[in-house]
């Protein structure tokens, strides 16, 4: 066998342990994920009896630019009976539209407000 296959070999049998080793990286990921609390959102805090739940889901997100430029036109739209703003949420918050790209962590003390894409409704709520 010439040099240059020798080295192809090598490179080969070392190319497949790293990606053997790689995949069994993500393995151990993936299942410290599917272990991880709050894994599921639509099963998580949705709960009517939920403070939370009661206060936010089916109104409407107004942003904090929405509210600077309904104030600086003078507005007063913000009805807090079909509207909420960052204020009535908690310090350590999350919110995203439906579909958003969300990172993994998880932080148990963290509320997360899905909003749907289109309207700012809020769909739901739940801790992680």
């Amino acid at each position: 066998m010439s040099e240059t296959n020798k080295l192809s070999a090598a490179a080969a049998e070392q190319a497949v342990g790293v990606q053997a080793s790689v995949q069994d990286a993500n393995a151990q990921l993936f299942a410290s994920l599917m272990n991880a609390p709050n894994k599921d959102p639509s099963a998580v805090s949705t709960e009517s009896g939920d403070a939370y739940y009661q206060k936010l889901v089916g109104k409407k997100f107004i942003s904090p630019a929405e509210c600077d430029k309904l104030m600086a036109e003078g507005k007063d739209a913000i009805d807090p009976n079909n509207t909420f703003t960052v204020d009535d949420l908690p310090k350590n918050h999350r919110y995203y539209k439906e579909g958003d790209m969300i990172t993994l962590d998880m932080d148990e003390s963290r509320l997360n407000v899905v909003l749907d894409k289109a309207s700012s409704v809020c769909q739901k709520v739940y801790w992680g």
